[in-house]
């Protein structure tokens, strides 16, 4: 009898020590609920995710609609300032030409046209227009320079310019437009002395 006390109180103390880790873990409707709450917020998480996305794509989407249209302008109204500077030239063309028409004497017209070129010629500048140097006398420089024609100069060796023509101009760090200028040649092909009628002015 007293072994079977003992049995049954040994029974006893291990369903009663084992009550407690049976009320600890949660059931699986505890568990799943656990799950659903995890995944709601990760759900809400990852929508809040994609409309900052989507707000970070239309923003640079409009970002660039303003600079393709800011680009865009820009190109429009690149020469507005170099045009509002050539009007300066104008009014002082046409104020030249009234001069003229009421009757002012050759001189001051004249004086009126030097200023209006000195002035056009400040536009250009500030524009980054800038003439190039006068050659003459200097070899001829194919990159800068372009032969309108070909001379036998007896005082000048051969490939030298001898005059210009029409000048040279630099935009910035770029040949706007090349000098023409006249180039002296070698010897004629015959060799022989030109007429004095024929012979090229020395310049």
């Amino acid at each position: 009898m007293a072994e079977r006390r003992d049995e049954s109180r040994t029974q006893t103390e291990t369903q009663a020590a084992s009550e407690p880790e049976c009320a600890a873990s949660p059931s699986p409707e505890e568990r799943i609920a656990k799950l659903e709450d995890e995944l709601r917020s990760k759900s809400e998480e990852a929508a809040a995710s994609h409309d900052r996305y989507l707000r970070a794509v239309a923003e640079a989407e409009n970002f660039r609609k303003r600079l393709q249209k800011d680009k865009g302008e820009a190109i429009r109204f690149a020469n507005e300032t170099l045009l509002r500077d050539l009007l300066h030239v104008v009014d002082n063309l046409e104020l030249a030409i009234e001069h003229a028409e009421l009757g002012g004497n050759g001189k001051s017209v004249r004086e009126g046209v030097e200023l209006t070129l000195r002035l056009f010629r400040d536009v250009l500048e500030r524009h980054g227009v800038k003439e190039l140097g006068d050659p003459t006398g200097a070899a001829f420089d194919p990159a800068t320079q372009e032969a309108a024609e070909v001379q036998t100069h007896r005082e000048l060796s051969p490939n030298t310019v001898i005059r210009q023509q029409i000048k040279g101009y630099r935009y910035n760090d770029r040949l706007l437009r090349p000098a023409r200028v006249v180039v002296a040649g070698g010897p004629s092909s015959s060799g022989a002395e030109p007429d004095e009628d024929e012979k090229e002015p020395i310049h």
